[in-house]
Parts: structure tokens; C-alpha cells; sequence
């Protein structure tokens, strides 16, 4: 799911970094429209908040303790993102 202003499910660092790498594809091809089954219509533009928040994930996860901690701080640098029980998953993902 892209999703510019949702939390996505991601595994950990190696999940983000597949899914930057794919939509860094749609960028280099120019795509003018991403359509995806869960989300709204999207475009490159939302592709790169996409690829940001996902470097930013992984960032936060490098300097948090636990799920807890690591929730704490997307959800405060992200506070206006929906998909809640998302983040709860990929909390688990990047530290179970």
C-alpha cells in the first residue's frame, strides 16, 4: 500500500528498503498515476513521501529500545497519519 498519509505494514529495514526500490521504479519510469487496492489514486509526488517516510521508519526504529518507544516517535512525527493498527504491526515486525 502507498498511501501518503497512512501507515503501511512493514517488516523491518529490509522491507522498507524493497518497497523504496519499487517505488523509486515508478519514479524512474515516470508513472503520472499509481493505483493501488487499498489506497486512493496516487502520484509520484506521493511516491517520494512514501520513500521518505519509509527511510525515516527506519531511522527511528535504529534509535528506539522497544515497540513501545519506536510508536512513540512515529506517532509523534506523524501525527495526522491514519492506519494506527499498522503501525502497531510494524512495530511488532521491527522488533520481534
Amino acid at each position: 500500500m502507498l498511501g501518503h498519509d497512512c501507515h503501511s505494514i512493514i517488516a523491518g529495514s529490509c522491507h522498507a528498503d524493497a518497497t523504496n526500490a519499487e517505488l523509486r521504479r515508478y519514479i524512474e519510469k515516470g508513472y503520472d498515476l499509481i493505483l493501488t487496492s487499498h489506497y486512493t489514486p496516487e502520484d509520484l509526488k506521493d511516491a517520494e513521501l512514501k520513500i521518505d517516510y519509509l527511510e525515516n521508519l527506519k531511522a527511528i526504529a535504529k534509535n528506539s529500545a522497544d515497540t513501545e518507544s519506536f510508536k512513540a516517535e512515529v506517532e509523534k512525527q506523524y501525527p495526522k497519519y491514519s492506519g494506527k493498527n499498522y503501525l502497531d504491526m510494524t512495530a511488532g515486525l521491527f522488533f520481534n
